[in-house]
């Protein structure tokens, strides 16, 4: 009788299976961390959107007026005035321009777009506050959100300014 050395077809398979889960772990902790990646790319997203809208209405009380108290894609915006020299602008025509610029880098052809975004404007004693909220990475259905509050699947934060 020859004594044989080598592995055994049965201890191929188990080792392939065991490398085949280890594999399929790697692969779903991949997809998670592109979920949260794009979670705070929207974040950032979010934030820069909001510090810019807050800094205009800091630049132009009137802007205020101008945006009333909620703000999404589908919001009408008044159309920007024509000024010259002759005419100058108000301060109401120039907080239109300035939300015009910003409503611009809110569509979907600035960049990636922030998935249903809401801004909804709070003033008080002149104090300002701005809640942002927008659908989650993890939430896959359409559907509008009911003002800027969190919900399921809305991510939501608040910039406050006085």
């Amino acid at each position: 009788m020859r004594l044989q050395h080598g592995f055994t077809l049965t201890e191929v398979l188990v080792t392939l299976l065991v490398l085949n889960i280890g594999l399929l772990g790697v692969l779903a902790a991949q997809t998670l961390a592109l979920k949260q990646v794009r979670d705070a790319t929207y974040r950032t997203q979010a934030l820069a959107l909001g510090n810019a809208l807050v800094q205009e209405m800091q630049s132009n009380s009137a802007l205020a007026n101008v945006i009333g108290s909620r703000l999404h894609l589908q919001s009408e915006i008044p159309a920007a005035p024509e000024c010259s020299p002759t005419q100058p602008c108000t301060a109401g025509q120039v907080a239109a321009v300035q939300l015009q610029q910003w409503f611009e880098l809110l569509k979907p052809e600035a960049g990636a777009p922030l998935p249903e975004a809401e801004f909804c404007l709070q003033q008080s004693a002149g104090a300002v506050s701005l809640a942002v909220s927008w659908r989650s990475v993890s939430q896959t259905q359409q559907g509008r959100a009911q003002g800027c509050q969190p919900g399921a699947g809305r991510s939501h934060f608040v910039i406050a300014a006085g």
